[in-house]
């Protein structure tokens, strides 16, 4: 298939890598901001950011490969057999284990920190210790994920054969 029914595909293809990816790269970059600060709780823009509940642009990366199929699905079949689509394969399942497992629970940490609760409402929020900890793991968290997300676009581009 060709055309701008394809194109269309491959182009929210890219915008959910894109969205989904970028988003776990800001959180980080918001992060060693609040990780900076003598006194995070007074920032305005920071306890905005770090609101309590899922940030629904960094999930749109588990649209990506759904879309990634269905492009190869519609297109040149012969792509399948090659090693670009499961090098950006690779990446996308690296960068979602590194997203799910250590910047999503760091985030929600950070949420707890800024909410001024925790989950249950009985022990303290989060100190400033365990914000920097945990500002930390969502940094080092989104530079491994747009390592993945860098090197995913790489290979989509150059399509090694």
């Amino acid at each position: 298939m060709t055309g701008p029914g394809y194109d269309l595909l491959v182009g929210l293809h890219a915008l959910s890598a894109v969205v989904g990816f970028g988003a776990v790269g800001i959180s980080g970059t918001y992060a060693a901001r609040a990780r900076s600060l003598a006194e995070p709780r007074g920032d305005d823009g920071l306890r905005r950011y770090f609101r309590t509940g899922a940030n629904w642009a960094e999930r749109s990366l588990f649209v990506t490969p759904v879309l990634g199929a269905i492009v190869l699905g519609v297109g040149d079949s012969s792509a399948v057999s090659q090693p670009w689509p499961w090098i950006g394969l690779g990446c996308w399942v690296l960068a979602a284990g590194i997203a799910t497992g250590l910047c999503w629970p760091a985030e929600r940490r950070i949420q707890i920190f800024f909410a001024d609760t925790s989950d249950d409402g009985e022990r303290p929020a989060p100190g400033l210790v365990e914000l920097r900890e945990a500002c930390a793991t969502l940094q080092w968290g989104a530079s491994a994920v747009s390592l993945c997300f860098l090197v995913a676009v790489v290979a989509m581009i150059w399509q090694p054969r």
